[in-house]
């Protein structure tokens, strides 16, 4: 799954939690969905800022040396 898809998932997650025919029933299950979702979104953005941090570095490198 994509960052994008788990993030369109949050926000098919969030319309249904706040719409008028809400599911209690699901309410759990929506949850711990949304919680993996999340957890996954955030480990990707550390990565990717991560991997910017060191591609930054590398490229100031070059320039000064």
């Amino acid at each position: 799954m994509t960052y994008n898809e788990a993030q369109a998932e949050l926000e098919k997650i969030l319309a249904s939690l706040r719409s008028d025919t809400f599911d209690v029933d699901t309410l759990a299950e929506q949850t711990k969905r949304a919680a993996a979702l999340l957890t996954e979104c955030r480990a990707r953005l550390t990565r990717t800022e991560q991997e910017l941090a060191q591609v930054l570095e590398q490229l100031e490198a070059d320039t000064q040396g």
